[in-house]
Formats: structure tokens, C-alpha cells, sequence
């Protein structure tokens, strides 16, 4: 038994060393500099609580907690439905279908210069006619005058949650093992009954497939509260609009060496994930379903 125990920590301490060094020892440091003032040049100050009473006396804070919530409120259910509906659509044997998931798929690994050469051309609103975007020139083709896109207020978070879809193709690694794997009995039993093609979706797909959606949104959350690539690729003209907290937090640490405020905006933040995650998890239980029950 001696022996065993000994193997059971032998074998988990790469991953013990990682999370203690990683993830655990930054985390207790984090927390520390959360109510300190640190600048990296000077030692750390004690301030207790301050750096939290500025934040929630922060305009700029509640902007971009604001742009953070819409883009979970309202790009997660688009993110998984767009996801999800591709990932049906790849479900079909046709010829050729290995090469529409990869097409599907690649945009999800790329990123950096290139995603943003490309958004800010298909999103560019134009001046007088000149250097219109490849969205506003197809929409003026058939008449309809284009969107500002990241220089209307209006349109701003809009165009930040577009570019964000950009990446849907990543998930169907996920919906298409599970679409996969719904019994075909069910199927046929549910055709049989006289199912509609969306009474049996709903009635028996979605069941089946339900902790792979629960999956996928609870992991969309937590990246979109950690959103930080896309509105920096399409900015609005204010940054209000489009700022996230991801934002706010690296520009206090990384561009003004506010650590311990940066710590705090932090702290904040995991706050709200899992706030959301336990949300999340407590209502997973009126609508995942798992074989073990």
C-alpha cells in the first residue's frame, strides 16, 4: 500500500509542480497585489481596499463591464447556435464533406495580423464613396447603405462579436462527434411517431447532445469574459464602446504599471466567471442529460 501511495504522488507531481508554480502561486500573489500599490519600480504599499473602492468609482470600469456582459449575452447564444447548426449541416454524407469541415475549421487556428488585415477590410464603412469594406460594398450592390460599423456607437459591439464568430468553426470538433454518436433507434422511432424533422431535433437530438452544448457555453462564457484579441482588432472610435475588462486590465498593467489596480480588475473578474460557471452548473441540471441516469 506503501508502495502505491508513493506512485500515486510520483505520478501527479508534474502536474502538482505545474499548478502550484503556474496557476495557485500567482493566483495568492495576485490576490496579495490586489490591495497594494505597485508600479514594478518600487516595492509594494499596503492600501487595503482602495484599489477596489477606485474601480467601482471607475466610469471607465462600468463601460467595460457593460461591453463584456453584451458580448456574453449576446455573442455566446449566437456562438453556440451558429455552432451548432454548421455542425449539422457537416453532419451530411456528401462528396467532399472532409474538405467543407476543414474550410469550416481553419479559421478557428488562425489569428494575429492576418485576421486583422482581413476584418478591417471587410469591415471598413468607407469615406465619401472610397475604401468601402467588402461587407458595405455587397450590401450597396443590392441597395442598402452599410452600417459604421467600429466608428458608429451602434454598431461597434456588433462588429466585435462578428469578428468573434469568425472562430465558430473551433466547436464543431465537439458538436459533430456528439451529433454522431444520437442512437439511430431514437431517430427512427421518433419518424415512426410521425415527428416533424424540428419535433425530433428538439425532442431527442438535443437531449442527447445537451452536455456537449452545456460544454461549449459554459467554455464560451469563460472566454468571453477573458475576450481581449477581437475588440483590439476592431476597436471603436471611442473606446468605451468597445472595451472589454480584459482591456482595461492590461492597459493599468502593462502600459501604466498599475499592478495592484491591474490585480484587483483581476479579481473581479474571476468573480464574475464563476458566479456565471455556478449559474450556469445549477441550472445544467433541468436540461443536461448524461447516459448514467
Amino acid at each position: 500500500m506503501g508502495g502505491e501511495k508513493k506512485k500515486f504522488w510520483l505520478y501527479i507531481s508534474p502536474w502538482l509542480f505545474g499548478f502550484v508554480v503556474f496557476i495557485a502561486g500567482p493566483m495568492v500573489v495576485s490576490m496579495y497585489l490586489s490591495f497594494t500599490a505597485y508600479d514594478v519600480l518600487t516595492p509594494a504599499r499596503w492600501v487595503g481596499f482602495d484599489n477596489y473602492i477606485q474601480l467601482l468609482n471607475h466610469e471607465r470600469f462600468w463601460d467595460a463591464l457593460g461591453n463584456t456582459l453584451f458580448y456574453t449575452f449576446v455573442g455566446v447564444p449566437l456562438h453556440v447556435v451558429l455552432g451548432l447548426s454548421i455542425s449539422i449541416l457537416l453532419l451530411r454524407a456528401i462528396p467532399g464533406i472532409n474538405m467543407f469541415r476543414t474550410a469550416f475549421y481553419l479559421p478557428s487556428i488562425f489569428g494575429g495580423v492576418a485576421i486583422l488585415l482581413l476584418w478591417n477590410f471587410m469591415l471598413a464603412p468607407g469615406t465619401n464613396g472610397q475604401n468601402v469594406g467588402l461587407i458595405n460594398g455587397l450590401l450597396g450592390m443590392v441597395g442598402i447603405d452599410g452600417p459604421g460599423w467600429s466608428s458608429s456607437e451602434a454598431w461597434a459591439k456588433p462588429a466585435v462579436i462578428l469578428v468573434k464568430l469568425w472562430g465558430v468553426g473551433g466547436s464543431i470538433l465537439i458538436y459533430l462527434p456528439a451529433l454522431a454518436s444520437v442512437p439511430r433507434d431514437l431517430l427512427e422511432a421518433a419518424d415512426i411517431d410521425g415527428a416533424s424533422p424540428f419535433k425530433r431535433f428538439v425532442s431527442v437530438t438535443l437531449p442527447c447532445i445537451s452536455p456537449a452544448v452545456f460544454f461549449t457555453a459554459t467554455m464560451e462564457i469563460i472566454n468571453t469574459f477573458k475576450m481581449f484579441i477581437e475588440p483590439m482588432i476592431i476597436p471603436g472610435l471611442n473606446p468605451a464602446w468597445t472595451d472589454t475588462l480584459m482591456i482595461l486590465l492590461y492597459n493599468n498593467a502593462f502600459e501604466y504599471f498599475r499592478m495592484g489596480y491591474a490585480s484587483a480588475i483581476a479579481w473581479v473578474m474571476f468573480i464574475f466567471i464563476m458566479g456565471l460557471t455556478l449559474v450556469n452548473l445549477y441550472f445544467a441540471k433541468r436540461w443536461v442529460y448524461y447516459d448514467s441516469k
